[in-house]
C-alpha cells in the first residue's frame, strides 16, 4: 500500500541558491552538484509534471557532516569551496551543524522515485517526479508510485480519497486491462504537461534573457505571457524589465509568441481530454471501491 510523506519544514534562507548561484557554485567545484537540489514548493508545484525552478536547496542530509569530517563551517568550505561565495554571508551562525536538514527531514530528503507529489487545497495539483527534487511541506509525497496509481489519484475520487488519507491510502481494483490503459493515459498526461512546461519556461528564460537587466526577475504576467496578446506583453516588458523590445526585433518576437502561444494552448486542450479519458475509466471503479 503506497505511504504519505509530508515535505520537508522550509530550512532556513541560507541554504537556499538561485539557479544562478547553483549553476556558479557546480562549475567552479563540480563536487557541490550532489549536495545542492531543486525545490519544489507549492507555488511551483505543477499538475502532472513540474519542471526545474529557479530555487535551489543545499540538501546535506542530518549526519553527514559527522560521517564526512567536517566539524566547522571552515571545514565545510574547504571540502566544497564551491559553496563559499553564497555561504560565506552566513559564517557567523554559531549553530552547529547548520547548514545540516534536520532529523525530520530525513525520510522526505531519502523517498525513492518515482513517487507522486501532491498538492494543497480541494482540487490539489498532483506531479509524477523522477527526479532529485526536494519537496517541501505541505506538499505531500506518496512511494512507491507508478503511473497507474497517479491516474486512479488525479480524479474526483482520487482526491476525494487524498482528503481523508493520513499516512497511506487505499486504491481501488483495476482489472488488467483497465489498469495498462490507465497507466498508459497518465504516462502520455505527464508527457505532454513536460512539454508545456519546458515550451513555458524556454520562452520566458529567452525573454529575461533578451531583454533583463542583471539580477531582474520577470513579472507574474510575463511568467504567463501566454495569457497576455502580444500587444499586451510589449507593454508588460518594458513596465517590469524597462527594457523595451526594439522595433526591428519585434517581427521575431511576435512570430515566435503566436506560435508558442498556440502551442501551448493546444498542448493544454491535449491534457484536459488525457483527463477526461482516465475520468471515464476511474469513476466507475472508485465508485465500487468506496460501496
Amino acid at each position: 500500500m503506497p505511504i504519505l510523506i509530508s515535505g520537508i519544514p522550509t530550512p532556513r534562507s541560507a541554504l537556499f541558491f538561485h539557479r544562478a548561484e547553483r549553476n556558479q557554485a557546480v562549475i567552479f567545484d563540480p563536487a557541490c552538484a550532489p549536495l545542492l537540489r531543486p525545490v519544489v514548493d507549492v507555488d511551483t508545484l505543477q499538475p502532472w509534471y513540474t519542471p526545474v525552478g529557479e530555487r535551489w536547496l543545499l540538501a546535506i542530509p542530518h549526519g553527514y557532516s559527522q560521517r564526512a569530517n567536517i566539524a566547522t563551517f571552515t571545514d565545510l568550505i574547504q571540502q566544497y569551496p564551491g559553496l563559499r561565495l553564497r555561504l560565506n554571508h552566513y559564517a557567523d551562525i554559531s549553530e552547529p551543524y547548520w547548514w545540516e536538514m534536520p532529523p525530520a527531514a530525513s525520510a522526505a530528503l531519502m523517498t525513492a522515485t518515482p513517487r507522486i507529489l501532491i498538492g494543497t487545497g480541494d482540487h490539489p495539483p498532483l506531479a509524477w517526479d523522477t527526479g532529485n527534487t526536494v519537496v517541501l511541506a505541505p506538499i505531500r509525497i506518496l512511494a512507491p508510485a507508478d503511473h497507474l496509481t497517479l491516474a486512479l489519484l488525479a480524479t474526483e475520487g482520487g482526491r476525494r480519497a487524498l482528503r481523508q488519507a493520513q499516512d497511506s491510502i487505499s486504491l481501488p481494483t483495476v482489472p488488467t486491462a483497465m489498469a495498462g490503459r490507465l497507466a498508459e493515459l497518465a504516462a502520455q498526461a505527464v508527457a505532454v504537461a513536460h512539454e508545456r512546461q519546458t515550451l513555458a519556461q524556454q520562452f520566458a528564460r529567452r525573454l529575461l534573457a533578451d531583454f533583463g537587466p542583471p539580477g531582474s526577475k520577470l513579472s507574474p504576467a510575463l511568467e504567463h505571457w501566454w495569457e497576455l496578446e502580444f500587444r499586451d506583453l510589449l507593454v508588460e516588458v518594458a513596465r517590469a524589465l524597462r527594457n523595451p523590445i526594439p522595433e526591428p526585433f519585434q517581427p521575431f518576437w511576435v512570430a515566435r509568441h503566436t506560435e508558442d502561444r498556440a502551442r501551448y494552448y493546444a498542448l493544454t486542450t491535449e491534457i484536459a481530454a488525457i483527463e477526461a479519458a482516465i475520468a471515464e475509466i476511474a469513476h466507475p471503479l472508485w465508485q465500487e471501491h468506496t460501496l
